[in-house]
C-alpha cells in the first residue's frame, strides 16, 4: 500500500497550497493553532490573497494571542472586500484585544454604517470606547445592543463611581489551570454581561457558490443601444466603425478590430495622432462589444440626435462611427491649449468626466468664462477665446470664455484652478 504523501512530497504549488489550507483547517479545528499557524504561513506565502487564508491564520493568531498578527491578516481581507461587515467586525475585535483602541472604534464604527443592525459591533465599539476612557459615549451602544449591566457600570463611571479596572487583568490565568482563549477575554462583569450565554467567536465569512455569485452579477451587454452602462461598467457595441479610447479596457467579446485613429482637419484625415499614450483614440471594427471598467470616474452616454457640438478633446471617451468628426484648436498666447472635437450627425458620444456634468446658458452680451479642465463641452453659436480667469492677467489659472448664444456643459467634479492635478 503506498504510504500517505508527507508535505515535502507535494508537487505543484498548487498541490501545495490546497495541502497546506486543508493542514492549516484541520489543525485549527483540533485546537493546534500554532501548527495551524505554520501550515496557513506558508499557503499564504503560495497565494497571497486568498480569503480564505487569511480569515483562517487570523484565527491561528488570535488564539496565539497574537493579536496585531491577527489584525494584519484581518485588515487584509478588509482591504480585499471594504464592504464585507464579517471580516471588518473580526478586525476591529483584534485591534480590541490589542488594545488598539482608537483603531477598534474606527473599524467597528464602520460596521455599524454597513450594517446599522449588528449587535456584536454595538456591544463591541461600545467596549472600546469604555477602555479607552471615553464612558459617555460608549453608553449609547450598550443601551443599542441591550446590555444593561453595561449600561449600570457605564452609568455608574460617569456618577463618580470607582474606575474600572483594566482590560488586561482578566488575561491572569493560573499556569495550573489554562483555559482556552475566548475571542475577547472580557474584565470581570464586563463583557461577560454583555454576552451572558456566549463565547464571542470571529464572524464566519460568506462563501457564495461561483455560479450564484455569476449569475448575480452578470454584465448582459445586450440590447440595440451603442452604449450601456451597466455596474459600473461601460459596453460600447461594435456593430460597423466606433471611436473609442482603450484606456480602461476590461474585455473584448467577439470580432473587433482596433486601429489607431488620426486626426481630421478641414474634411481630410492628417498624420497627427487623435490622442496618445494610453488615452489614443482607435477605430474599432467589425462585430462585438468592448468592456471598460467607469470606476473613478463618469461615463455619460449622449444622443446628438442630428444636432451639432464641439467638445474638449480630453473629454470626449468614445463616439459612433455614424457622426461626422473634426479636430480643432484654439490659439493662444499662453502655453495652455484647448484642443476640440467637433461632432455632427445622428449618433451618441460618450463623455468622460470626474462628476456628473451639468448645463449652464449663454446669452449675448454675456459671455461665460470655465476653467479649462472643467469644460465638457456646448452647442449653439458660442465662439471659444482662451485667456485668464480673472482679470489680473500674470499668475491667474486659464480659462475658456465663450461668447454669443448656446449651452455648455461642466464638470463640477473638475478639479479646482490653480490645485495639484
Amino acid at each position: 500500500m503506498a504510504r500517505a504523501r508527507e508535505a515535502d512530497e507535494v508537487e505543484g504549488l498548487d498541490e501545495e497550497f490546497v495541502y497546506r489550507l486543508n493542514r492549516g483547517s484541520d489543525l485549527l479545528a483540533r485546537g493546534d493553532a500554532e501548527s495551524a499557524r505554520g501550515a496557513l504561513e506558508r499557503a499564504l506565502e503560495l497565494r497571497p490573497k486568498d480569503v480564505k487564508v487569511l480569515g483562517l491564520l487570523g484565527q491561528a493568531y488570535y488564539k496565539l494571542s497574537r493579536f496585531d498578527e491577527a489584525a494584519g491578516a484581518w485588515q487584509k481581507l478588509v482591504y480585499e472586500n471594504p464592504v464585507e461587515p464579517a471580516a471588518r467586525v473580526n478586525l476591529g475585535l483584534a485591534l480590541l484585544k490589542a488594545k488598539r483602541y482608537p483603531d477598534a472604534v474606527k473599524q467597528l464604527e464602520v460596521v455599524l454604517d454597513l450594517a446599522p443592525e449588528h449587535r456584536k459591533a454595538m456591544g463591541y465599539l461600545g467596549l472600546a470606547l469604555l477602555e479607552s476612557g471615553d464612558p459617555g459615549a460608549a453608553l449609547p451602544w450598550f443601551r443599542k445592543a441591550g446590555s444593561e449591566a453595561m449600561v449600570a457600570r457605564c452609568e455608574k463611571v460617569l456618577a463618580g463611581g470607582a474606575p474600572e479596572p483594566a482590560e488586561g487583568a482578566a488575561d491572569e490565568t493560573p499556569e495550573a489551570s489554562p483555559a482556552p482563549e475566548p475571542l475577547v477575554t472580557p474584565p470581570p462583569g464586563r463583557l461577560a454581561a454583555l454576552q451572558p450565554a456566549a463565547t464571542p467567536a470571529p464572524e464566519p465569512l460568506a462563501v457564495e457558490p461561483l455560479a450564484g455569485y455569476a449569475a448575480a452579477r452578470l454584465v448582459t451587454a445586450a440590447g440595440t443601444a451603442p452604449f450601456a452602462l451597466e455596474r459600473g461598467v461601460l459596453a460600447v457595441a461594435v456593430r460597423g466603425d466606433v471611436r473609442v479610447r482603450l484606456d480602461g479596457l476590461l474585455g473584448a467579446r467577439g470580432e473587433v478590430g482596433l486601429k489607431p485613429e488620426r486626426k481630421r482637419f478641414r474634411g481630410r484625415a492628417t498624420e497627427n495622432p487623435f490622442g496618445d499614450g494610453p488615452t489614443r483614440m482607435f477605430r474599432a471594427g467589425g462585430e462585438g462589444t468592448l468592456l471598460f471598467r467607469a470606476a473613478g470616474r463618469r461615463l455619460t452616454p449622449l444622443d446628438l440626435a442630428g444636432d451639432a457640438a464641439y467638445f474638449r478633446e480630453e473629454a470626449v471617451f468614445a463616439f459612433e462611427g455614424a457622426l461626422a468628426f473634426e479636430n480643432g484648436r484654439v490659439p493662444s498666447k499662453s502655453p495652455a491649449e484647448l484642443n476640440l472635437v467637433h461632432l455632427r450627425g445622428r449618433g451618441a458620444v460618450v463623455v468622460v468626466t470626474s462628476g456628473e456634468p451639468i448645463a449652464v446658458d449663454v446669452a449675448a452680451g454675456a459671455p461665460l468664462r470655465v476653467p479649462l479642465a472643467a469644460l465638457v463641452g456646448w452647442s449653439g453659436s458660442l465662439t471659444p477665446r482662451l485667456g485668464p480667469l480673472a482679470d489680473e492677467g500674470d499668475g491667474a489659472p486659464v480659462a475658456v470664455e465663450l461668447a454669443g448664444e448656446g449651452r455648455v456643459l461642466v464638470d463640477p467634479g473638475a478639479p479646482a484652478p490653480g490645485s495639484a492635478p
